[in-house]
């Protein structure tokens, strides 16, 4: 039995030395970790190309809802058509406040039952994202 084990073992040494006596190679040629692994395959992407839809944040979707034409839009069809239109479920809640952020800039109004997109800040003062734009 141990010559049995002894047999089927024997291989599996031999890839051992084998990986020995590379890795003395490699350390006596004075290549280090830091060196090897600092180095860059020539065939690898320079950096990662993202692919797929762009990922748009709550507010962008909301806006482009309500920019789709010049009709007053109630906010919940405006989470309906988000779930439509880009499979993402928004809770009324959510979508309210968002609305309500456009209005305090002036991007969004309500109007009646629902809200309209306004084009231009009522006032002509920069809306918070264009001073952090300009910043």
């Amino acid at each position: 039995m141990i010559e049995a084990q002894k047999r089927a073992q024997a291989p599996f040494q031999g890839e051992l030395k084998a990986l020995s006596l590379a890795l003395g190679a490699i350390e006596q040629a004075g290549l280090v970790e830091g060196v090897v692994a600092a180095e860059t395959a020539s065939f690898a992407a320079d950096a990662p190309v993202r692919r797929g839809r762009k990922s748009r944040s709550v507010r962008e979707m909301v806006l482009l809802v309500l920019g789709k034409g010049h009709t007053v839009t109630p906010a919940a069809e405006i989470t309906r058509q988000l779930t439509q239109r880009w499979g993402r479920v928004v809770p009324l809640a959510t979508v309210t406040a968002e609305l309500k952020g456009l209005e305090l800039e002036g991007a969004a109004r309500r109007a009646g039952d629902g809200w309209l997109r306004l084009e231009a800040p009522r006032d002509g003062t920069p809306s918070f994202n264009s001073a952090l734009k300009m910043a």
